[in-house]
């Protein structure tokens, strides 16, 4: 396992968590946390909310961070450890004629036959 798939592994988790937590807000009315009870949770409804946004917005900077980190390329991979086989680098024959051009068939280019002028205009 490299540390680019572990980091990779907490970016998609840090996501799925963003996603929960947002749907978890409640601004107007009581969300998708009046469901589970999300509000018996905590103490207070303050308490709830103030909980919710300090988690939602370390996970924020926990995702921004990790994207800019792995779309930068600063982690290494596994494919820059693969090296390229090497390849023979062929010579120059040591008989000229070998060099000849490969042979093609030359047809003559058509005719082109002049524009028919219109008689009718004086």
């Amino acid at each position: 396992m490299t540390v680019s798939s572990v980091i990779q592994g907490i970016w998609a988790f840090s996501a799925i968590g963003l996603i929960v937590l947002v749907l978890l807000h409640s601004p107007k009315g009581d969300g998708i946390g009046a469901i589970g009870g999300q509000a018996q949770l905590f103490s207070s409804t303050k308490s709830a909310e103030n909980t919710l946004n300090r988690v939602t917005w370390t996970l924020t900077v926990v995702f921004l961070g990790l994207s800019v980190v792995l779309s930068a390329g600063w982690l290494p991979t596994s494919a820059s450890k693969i090296t390229a086989p090497s390849v023979p680098v062929n010579s120059a024959p040591s008989n000229p004629s070998e060099l000849s051009a490969p042979e093609t068939e030359t047809s003559p280019a058509p005719a082109i036959s002049p524009a028919p002028s219109d008689s009718s205009q004086p």
